[in-house]
């Protein structure tokens, strides 16, 4: 028996719907994973969507900066290449010399933020970012104190010039550069915020960012 005309049509449209409905799934999966990122930055970086007391507690580095460029080593082990590294939230904790009392103020504070963070601290970590290694003996001191801290360098001239041009070019030392899954810099902290600002920066980022 042979198919009516009526019959061949409908097959020959389901078949070409087929392609068009797969199309439209993993459109529809790229969207709910990118536009929830967009959204979030958005609303991060312009306020808009949020009561006035959710706005953001740390200084906005202005133009964003990747910092894929520096030349990070972490000590004592390979370069720290950040394109293959877990994608992460980060501080890079700059102390401009070695780190003393007001770095080890902000490193606590860091500290502290990151165990309030609970079952999200994973898709955090702290970096402290020397122009130069540390000494042996203080490097073991602030490790005991900083379990999960990585200590890594950077050329000092590096920093300067991922800084040049953005609101940020003169940075005050010690600072904590905020620095995005992607890795662009783009929140600056001191000692003079406190852990709760930085805590209720950092858990709204990681409630409005795609988890990698």
């Amino acid at each position: 028996m042979t198919q009516s005309n009526d019959q061949k049509r409908e097959n020959t449209d389901t078949v070409a719907a087929a392609p068009r409905a797969r199309k439209f799934q993993a459109l529809s999966v790229i969207a709910s994973v990118v536009l929830p990122i967009a959204a979030a930055y958005v609303v991060f970086y312009t306020g808009v969507g949020m009561p006035d007391s959710t706005v953001n507690q740390g200084e906005l580095l202005q133009p964003p900066r990747s910092i894929e460029p520096l030349h990070l080593a972490e000590e004592g082990t390979a370069p720290f290449q950040l394109g293959s590294e877990e994608p992460k939230w980060r501080y890079l904790i700059v102390p401009g010399q070695d780190c003393a009392e007001k770095c080890e103020q902000l490193l606590y504070t860091s500290r502290q933020v990151h165990v309030r963070l609970g079952e999200k601290a994973r898709r955090v970590e702290r970096l402290l970012v020397n122009s130069a290694p540390l000494s042996p003996e203080r490097r073991a001191q602030l490790a005991e104190q900083h379990p999960r801290l990585r200590f890594v360098t950077v050329p000092e001239p590096e920093l300067r010039q991922l800084l040049e041009g953005t609101s940020h070019s003169g940075l005050d030392y010690p600072s904590a550069l905020l620095v995005d899954q992607r890795g662009f810099a783009m929140m600056v902290y001191n000692n003079e915020h406190s852990g709760n600002q930085l805590l209720k920066d950092i858990k709204r980022l990681l409630k409005y960012s795609y988890e990698q």
